[in-house]
């Protein structure tokens, strides 16, 4: 069953994942800031704390993220593709958008490899984590969609088994 979206649902969404880079964010910033303060405009603080305008950036990232979702998870552009496709084709957009970023806002140098391998590593479990959640959040949502199912046919039975029986 699918739910009617609105602005408000869009915006919770970009506030969830800007919410979540941002944490991830804060962490790197802790363990990473001070030996990557020269090397990254993300860590130009140092460890003590994220740019505003890097900030701004993931926020803006986060829109893209979500109006990707959009794109793939309507059936606006692609009507016949199945979902495992769409949701490799968003991953694929979303890893193009973020190298854009990387390359437009000088994240980190893109000559050196290091920072390539930590930022694909990162990604790898990020997406691998938030496949599990989903999958875990569907799972539960179909168990109780089923339970309750199965509360309804207990119900119509026992309404029907009365009327039988009068």
């Amino acid at each position: 069953m699918e739910e009617k979206r609105t602005i408000f649902s869009y915006l919770s969404q970009v506030l969830v994942i800007f919410g979540f880079t941002m944490l991830c964010m804060a962490v790197f910033t802790h363990l990473f800031g001070e030996s990557a303060r020269g090397i990254s405009a993300l860590y130009r603080l140092g460890s003590k704390g994220i740019p505003l305008e890097i900030m701004l950036e993931f926020f803006v990232l986060s829109i893209i993220v979500v109006l990707l979702q959009y794109v793939f998870f309507t059936d606006v552009l692609f009507k016949k593709l199945t979902a495992g496709r769409r949701a490799l084709g968003m991953v694929a957009c979303i890893l193009a958008s973020v190298c854009v970023f990387i390359f437009l806002f000088g994240w980190f140098p893109a000559d050196m490899w290091q920072p390539w391998v930590l930022f694909l590593l990162f990604f790898a479990i990020c997406f691998f984590v938030s496949t599990g959640i989903s999958a875990w959040k569907t799972k539960l949502e179909n168990r109780k969609l089923q339970e309750g199912l199965e509360k309804m046919k207990r119900q119509w039975e026992e309404e029907n088994g009365t009327e039988d029986q009068r």
